[in-house]
């Protein structure tokens, strides 16, 4: 392999990277093969069209040509690689998109995989004080099981575990990620983790202040519950010390009332924040915040608290996912990032590549909006870190990266190496990539419907029939701007699975209470056919309400799941996707998925083995 021309003077160190400026496609990255010369897209169009099906074999052929570093990477990184490649070759004729500059980016993560130089940065955690990777390692998606049943390790299939392993040191020895985040509601995630950071522990890989350990438990209405389940977490997870504990899922008020009590509450009386300050007092828990999915009104009552430290809560480009639509301009949770940069809170963001539009799986219409600068992951990950470029004086500190497999964390450790390394040219990618999708939100929308959707519109708990319909009207949104279907289509299922748990014989208060504490993180029921929705809308302006009417009527023909299609409901919600398919509807192709970034099937979303 030779490589012949390598474009862009003006970024010295950026190696293999011409500028994502409207240069033409043939100056990008040139390979020497067999004495002939070739462009990368001819490289990449040739593997395809040698292996259309086979995902490694086609990565090995076009990494043998444009980046042999590549040819040691591990199955999954094959796999992603494979399919990133061959929905790029996919994309070459879609108008505006640049298939050699898109290649060339993937060729530059590639060789940075491989380099064995990426190293996650820190950021000073708000008043924590904690330097704190600018990623965090999720611990949501590894574990065997999301229920209780699992209690002790010989109930833990082996290769779980390895995996669970191979996560640990990708993210701590390698990535150089020091922030851990469970929970005590994450299935067996707790116990394995405490095992196997144990073990690396006692074989000096690493040592406890190495790492900065967050656990979260939901406040509960008996007191004692709370202080019996908090203790399990510390036996789990077998260390002395937190340094991050978060009360999980504060999404409905009543919560507030477990933490602190009420009115009628008097000195000395036991509460879940008191036990807390207890386990503060005696050096177990270091920093105190919440973790929250609820409205935006409802986290600024919280923050105005004044005792948390951080707090972890969903702001998205996208939207701020359950929040969407909320605030005093209806930008969801970016006056709750105000406030916290106020009071000099750590800013930690939930689920930007899941909830914040499923850029794992991003729409074919997505990705082609966001290359050649950068991909929808990157594009997240640099919005979060550099959010202050975009809106002055409003600082993020950290994101969780939830990781079912090692290679889960790659795209994140590539972004991070970048933002540290070259951050003057990523902030000038992420702009471009920013106005492009603002830009194009505003022609499809309409600039008067962009600004003003969200007016007016009520959460579950504002109208008679516990529609989102905020979420509704988000969901039309991003579907029309983005084709984020499958992102739709899967949050959409959620409201559809809250409907099967609907009891008719129980009063919609007794519903609620009975559905919770789900409801609270997924709140909502579905939009029913012949129903008028009419009556919820007395608050949305008057310009706004037929568009209103016929956004609800597009999301439910098309993300409802037709009557009787399947007997069997996906495990995971994503799978809501998949059984669309069977439905009887031709997906508009910009809508598609342009890859999945999954090689295989979570552990906590297979069958209880």
């Amino acid at each position: 392999l030779i490589i012949i021309g390598l474009i862009d003077s003006s970024h010295p160190s950026s190696g293999l990277l011409p500028s994502s400026s409207s240069s033409p496609a043939h100056n990008g990255c040139l390979v020497k093969h067999n004495n002939n010369i070739m462009t990368l897209s001819e490289a990449a169009i040739a593997a395809c069209e040698a292996y259309p099906s086979a995902d490694v074999e086609l990565a090995l052929a076009f990494a043998k040509e444009a980046v042999p570093s590549f040819l040691k990477a591990d199955n999954d990184r094959l796999i992603k690689f494979g399919r990133s490649v061959k929905s790029m070759v996919n994309m070459k004729d879609d108008l505006g998109f640049n298939l050699e500059e898109s290649l060339t980016l993937a060729v530059e993560e590639s060789e940075l995989l491989m380099s064995g130089k990426l190293k996650v940065p820190k950021v000073k955690f708000g008043k924590t004080g904690l330097d704190i990777s600018v990623v965090t390692l999720g611990c949501m998606r590894f574990q065997q099981e999301w229920g209780p049943r699992i209690t002790n390790m010989n109930m833990v299939d082996g290769d779980c575990q390895d995996n669970l392993m191979a996560i640990l040191k990708r993210a701590l020895l390698e990535f150089g990620i020091n922030h851990i985040e469970t929970a005590r509601g994450y299935g067996s995630a707790e116990l394995q983790l405490g095992v196997a950071l144990k073990q690396l522990i006692m074989t000096n890989q690493i040592k406890r202040e190495d790492f900065i350990l967050q656990t979260k438990v939901a406040p509960m209405k008996d007191p004692a519950d709370f202080r019996k389940t908090l203790e399990k977490s510390f036996e789990y997870l077998q260390v002395d010390y937190l340094d991050l504990f978060a009360f999980h899922g504060v999404n409905w008020p009543e919560q507030l009332i477990y933490m602190f009590g009420d009115d009628q509450t008097t000195e000395g009386t036991e509460t879940c924040y008191s036990i807390i300050q207890e386990y503060v007092k005696a050096g177990k828990i270091r920093h105190v915040g919440f973790s929250t999915h609820g409205s935006t009104d409802l986290i600024l009552e919280t923050v105005n608290k004044g005792v948390f430290d951080y707090a972890n809560i969903h702001y998205h480009f996208m939207g701020s996912y359950t929040a969407s639509g909320g605030g005093h301009d209806g930008q969801g949770n970016r006056d709750v990032v105000r406030l916290m940069n106020e009071k000099n809170m750590g800013v930690f963001i939930i689920s930007p590549f899941d909830k914040g539009g499923s850029l794992f799986i991003p729409s074919r219409k997505l990705r082609r909006l966001t290359l050649p600068d950068l991909e929808p992951m990157a594009f997240e990950s640099m919005r979060i870190w550099n959010h202050h470029h975009l809106f002055e004086d409003l600082n993020i500190h950290t994101y969780t990266a939830g990781a079912a497999r090692p290679s889960d964390l790659d795209q994140s450790a590539v972004a991070a190496y970048l933002h540290d390394t070259q951050n003057d040219r990523m902030v000038q990618k992420l702009k471009r990539v920013s106005q492009r999708l603002l830009d194009e939100r505003e022609k499809v929308l309409g600039k008067e419907w962009a600004d003003t959707w969200w007016k007016g519109l009520s959460k579950a708990d504002g109208n008679k029939h516990h529609v989102e319909h905020n979420q509704i009207m988000w969901f039309y949104n991003c579907l029309h701007s983005f084709g984020l279907y499958h992102f739709t289509k899967a949050r959409y299922h959620s409201f559809e699975n809250n409907l099967k748990n609907w009891k008719d014989d129980l009063s919609d208060d007794e519903n609620v209470k009975k559905l919770q504490p789900g409801w609270g993180f997924v709140p909502g029921l579905p939009l029913k056919p012949g129903v008028d929705y009419s009556g919820d809308f007395t608050n949305v302006p008057g310009e706004n309400k037929q568009r209103v009417l016929e956004a609800e009527a597009f999301v439910l023909d098309w993300l409802a799941t037709a009557a009787n299609k399947t007997k069997v409901d996906p495990k995971d919600e994503h799978d809501a996707y998949k059984k669309a398919k069977t439905e009887a509807k031709v997906i508009p192709e910009d809508w598609q998925d342009a890859y999945d970034m999954r090689t295989w099937r979570d552990f906590p979303d297979r069958e209880i083995r």
